[in-house]
């Protein structure tokens, strides 16, 4: 059988796998074998055509089929903790989890394959043949693409005269599948074919002109970090995840210019100067990252999407300790960096397997360190992830509730929102079920940012606030439905001097555009609050509330005169027109 055929023949059995596995996912639910036949396919099949071009089907077939097996039995280990597939997939870290142990080890398959053992440290083929599996996926999507749309356009040619066979064809589910699959396997062929031509030379010698722009933008934040200080930092939305992701571009631009060898790495003295700057400051960003991350563990607790981020920012720390030992090695910096790769590579691998069995469960971790924390007095019920513990953290916050119910003997107020968390369908419906009780308004207290310090809430001013936001802007402030953690404050300020108390101005982050990001309120009666007409002064462009709770966290509110009093934060005023 020709090469080619081989190629279609094995994309045409992926096609019709999948089309299969969705077509029946909800009688394979039931056996709890959708998700690990899911994986089991398109780990086989990825591998399969991944590794074809170097190895051979016949030889990549057996490696691919090892790799799938692995990766779907740990799958169906961990989906023992979930009532359903679906609910994995809802998991953004643990569909993180299984794309590592579907793809990572494809490229240690090929250097085992042609070189032994030996092969699993050899860093050029293990470099080179990762970029080469990007580059021909890539390459094959953009023809199935392409061929798509072509077959589209001649099915609608085609029904001008009455032909509707391609229509049909097109239609069809299994039709569509098979024919993306033959495509997939076609142009994964050709593209083998062509490897002199088509190589990941030119993407790679692009991607590194970057790495001098990504240096420069980097040392300005570090430069500007004592300027404005780390407070004004952490009070910015999603900092970790800001400081990982750039950690993660800059080991990916350093490992490039690096290369395969030293023959292929970068040596002019601009890229060398820039890697090597990036180099060191790695472990920075991601010391900041930890930072960030710790802040926020100690002000709301663990959660999976934590211990996954804490994962994360080790996973990093691992890198940015090794190339901090790459750069003292001297000239020997270049092969240093490819020895660190290799053994992080591994390293992410493990931790992947280790995701997916008892050994670690980030559900677990975060159910155990959320009860602490109502045990202890430092979140309220309120802010319990009841409903996370219901619906998204499986076989684990099905025993927290269990430990929450015997709590809830001696709390009725716990009692309710356990019975409030049973009877709602979403939680939207179970922020309405709370509205406008003791526990929203404890809610409302508990994520709006109170300045300044030492200040209490006013008398009837929370409510007003609650019937402002409603249930789904208080979640919102509090970091859940699109929300962000730490996105709304409230500032107490004398805005009116001739009036007896303070103003109230009320920010909030979440909001993109329309008037409810600055409220501004005044008292009308000694516990009524009404809205007033704000003033807002900026020096120049657009207003940023996350930028004025920074400049909230950076230092107290000061008032200063204009035509009337304001409230300075940051670069804007804010104030209440009489």
């Amino acid at each position: 059988m020709s090469s080619r055929l081989q190629f279609i023949l094995i994309g045409s059995l992926g096609g019709f796998a999948f089309w299969g596995l969705f077509d029946q996912f909800a009688l394979l639910e039931t056996w709890r074998a959708a998700l690990p036949l899911l994986v089991l396919a398109g780990s086989f099949f990825f591998g399969a055509l991944a590794m074809a071009p170097d190895l051979g089907m016949r030889r990549s077939v057996p490696f691919a089929a090892a790799i799938a097996a692995v990766a779907a039995g740990l799958v169906a280990l961990k989906g023992l903790d979930f009532a359903t597939g679906r609910d994995m997939l809802a998991t953004d870290h643990l569909v993180l989890a299984m794309a590592v142990l579907a793809v990572m080890p494809v490229p240690f398959a090929v250097a085992f394959g042609l070189g032994g053992r030996a092969g699993l440290t050899d860093y050029r083929v293990l470099f080179i043949e990762s970029w080469n599996i990007v580059v021909r996926y890539v390459s094959a999507w953009l023809f199935v693409g392409t061929a798509l749309l072509v077959l589209w356009l001649l099915s609608a040619l085609l029904q001008l005269v009455g032909v509707t066979v391609l229509k049909d064809v097109l239609s069809n589910a299994l039709g569509l599948w098979l024919i993306a699959g033959a495509t997939l396997g076609l142009g994964f062929s050709v593209v083998t074919e062509l490897s002199d031509t088509v190589s990941p030379y030119l993407l790679l010698r692009l991607l590194r002109l970057l790495t001098p722009v990504v240096l420069g933008v980097v040392v300005v934040f570090v430069a500007a970090l004592p300027l404005r200080g780390l407070g004004a930092l952490f009070g910015e939305l999603s900092a970790a995840s800001a400081l990982l992701a750039t950690a993660i571009a800059s080991v990916a631009l350093i490992s490039i210019v690096a290369d395969e060898d030293d023959v292929e790495a970068a040596q002019g003295l601009i890229l060398t100067v820039s890697a090597r700057g990036l180099m060191a400051l790695v472990p920075v960003l991601v010391g900041l990252a930890i930072w960030a991350l710790a802040l926020r563990v100690g002000q709301y607790g663990w959660t999976p999407e934590r211990v996954a981020a804490a994962a994360l920012a080790g996973i990093m720390a691992g890198y940015g300790i090794s190339y901090l030992a790459a750069l003292s090695m001297g000239r020997r910096w270049r092969e240093t960096l490819r020895q660190a790769n290799v053994a992080m590579a591994l390293a992410i691998l493990a931790l992947a397997g280790l995701w997916l069995t008892p050994l670690v469960s980030p559900e677990a971790i975060a159910v155990r360190s959320q009860i602490a924390r109502f045990e202890a007095g430092k979140a309220t019920v309120a802010q319990l992830p009841l409903w996370e513990m219901t619906h998204d953290w499986g076989a684990a916050g099905q025993r927290g509730l269990i430990a929450l119910r015997a709590l809830a003997q001696d709390d009725s107020a716990l009692a309710a929102q356990l019975d409030r968390v049973a009877a709602a369908t979403s939680a939207w419906q179970l922020e309405d079920a709370s509205f406008g009780g003791p526990e929203m308004l404890a809610m409302l207290r508990a994520v709006v940012m109170l300045k300044p310090e030492g200040a209490a809430w006013p008398d009837g001013l929370a409510e007003v606030l609650v019937a402002e936001l409603q249930p789904r802007g208080i979640a919102q402030c509090g970091g859940k439905q699109g929300g962000k953690p730490d996105s709304c404050a409230l500032v107490l300020a004398d805005l009116q001097p001739e009036t007896p108390g303070p103003e109230a101005v009320f920010l909030n982050a979440n909001k993109y555009s329309g008037d409810d990001d600055v409220m501004v309120f005044r008292k009308s009666e000694p516990a009524e609050w009404t809205k007033g007409e704000r003033l807002l002064i900026s020096a120049d462009g657009p207003v940023s509330i996350s930028e004025m709770i920074a400049a909230l966290r950076a230092g107290p509110p000061v008032t200063a005169p204009v035509s009337v009093q304001t409230l300075k934060l940051g670069r804007w005023q804010i104030g209440l027109l009489p």
